[in-house]
């Protein structure tokens, strides 16, 4: 069906599903200014759309409700006003706001037990934050520099986000859970820059690759390629049904992305001039499962390594690590917390401050470094943690063995932040 609106061209065509797109003139797949020329939300049904929202100065960002009746969006009313989170029913009304910060706040999906999650600008960049849709504090998952960005809840309770990879110049898919514990790279292989993950039904994971979409699946630890189409993609997908997916596509640069049912690859809904990117269905869909937050009130967070040899990076020769020194990123910079021993098959076991950007850095007997974390990591008040290795990859397990440093002592090595040196991201 062709039609003429606002005196610009644009072609729908129907699909048997209501859906929500975000409409801008310009759109910035690349960092967190994605709409620097405004966007607006539009609702179709049966290739007639209208505005999901009036009167703002921009929205973007459609998250559907459980039951399929509101919506959560970002959205300013004056092109002045920082973004927040507000709701709106889906056959309309005056939208509810949800957040009041001073700072802008955009990404938000619905978690089950009336609580939302969401990215909020600070002075380190956007971290994620949890709250209640009625109001009250936030409670704070991600503590380490730069953008944090939401792309999901997936279907077993952990959030799924996009942040900076810090092996790499680009961007990739972690998960965390809404206590803020267990935080870990979906995929850590530093090869791709991966965003806007978006969950199907049968638990994988579609997400945009350079301009391309791939695909992780729950029987595979790699990532596997989509058929390649010419032309570029951009940003998170909606699952119409199973291997048919409502995706935004574009031919070729310089032109529009316009929404496409990805199967055939047939255009569903494009616009001359106006990209139409972030497709939403309007329709229910089923409740994550609730995570039991198990983080008690001792400070500091304790992490057991089975072996620090392990790497799926590098070759560490074995013998060669005496010790493993913790730093953390204070307002200045990083500061050295201290050292502990590393036992002979590669264990070793600290408390490390919480709230707090942390990383390791394995060394000889000398102090001479051997090898070292590029990125930072955190942990929460009362988390206990273990890993493979230092850089062993979240898919793999761990061999049926106990770690001597276990056989050795109960007790893990205190670090502690120096007096005044400030914690990252606390402000």
């Amino acid at each position: 069906m062709t039609s003429i609106c606002c005196s610009l061209l644009f072609v729908a065509v129907s699909i048997p599903v209501t859906y929500i797109y975000t409409e801008t003139p310009h759109y910035d797949t690349s960092g967190s200014n994605r709409f620097p020329a405004g966007a607006s939300l539009q609702i179709v049904a049966n290739a007639h759309k209208r505005p999901l929202v009036t009167d703002f100065a921009a929205s973007a960002d459609a998250s559907m409700s459980f039951d399929g009746r509101t919506v959560l969006f970002s959205g300013k009313r004056r092109a002045a006003d920082p973004w927040q989170i507000w709701e709106v029913a889906v056959a309309g009304g005056a939208p509810r706001r949800v957040t009041s910060f001073a700072d802008d706040t955009i990404t938000p999906f619905y978690l089950p037990g009336d609580r939302i999650v969401f990215a909020r600008r600070t002075p380190q960049g956007f971290q994620i934050e949890t709250a209640t849709l009625t109001g009250g504090a936030p409670l704070r998952l991600t503590y380490s520099p730069g953008d944090h960005l939401v792309s999901d809840v997936l279907l077993d309770g952990r959030v799924l986000f996009e942040a900076q990879h810090p092996a790499s110049d680009g961007r990739d898919l972690y998960t965390v859970y809404t206590d803020g514990s267990g935080v870990e790279t979906h995929r850590c292989d530093h090869k791709h820059d991966r965003q806007a993950g978006r969950e199907l039904a049968s638990g994988d994971i579609i997400f945009e690759v350079g301009d391309r979409l791939a695909r992780f699946t729950s029987a595979r630890a790699t990532q596997v390629e989509l058929p390649a189409a010419p032309g570029q993609f951009a940003g998170p997908i909606a699952e119409i049904s199973a291997g048919e997916w409502l995706v935004s596509y574009r031919p070729r640069p310089g032109v529009p992305y316009a929404l496409y049912r990805l199967g055939h690859l047939e255009s569903v809904w494009a616009d001359k001039k106006l990209n139409a990117v972030q497709p939403v269905l309007v329709r229910p869909h089923d409740v994550p499962k609730r995570h039991p937050s198990g983080l008690g009130d001792r400070p500091g967070a304790n992490l057991l390594c089975l072996n620090a040899y392990i790497s799926r990076s590098e070759t560490i020769p074995a013998g060669t690590v005496a010790a493993v020194r913790v730093s953390a990123l204070g307002d200045s910079g990083p500061v050295v917390l201290g050292q502990a021993p590393v036992e002979k098959d590669g264990s070793f076991f600290v408390q490390v401050p919480s709230e707090t950007a942390i990383r390791f850095e394995l060394i000889d007997a000398v102090g001479k470094s051997i090898a070292g974390e590029k990125g930072w990591f955190w942990a929460r008040r009362g988390e206990q943690r273990v890993c493979v290795g230092c850089h062993a990859g979240p898919e793999r397990a761990p061999e049926n063995a106990s770690p001597a440093v276990l056989l050795r002592t109960q007790e893990p090595v205190k670090m502690a932040l120096p007096v005044h040196s400030g914690k990252q991201g606390t402000k």
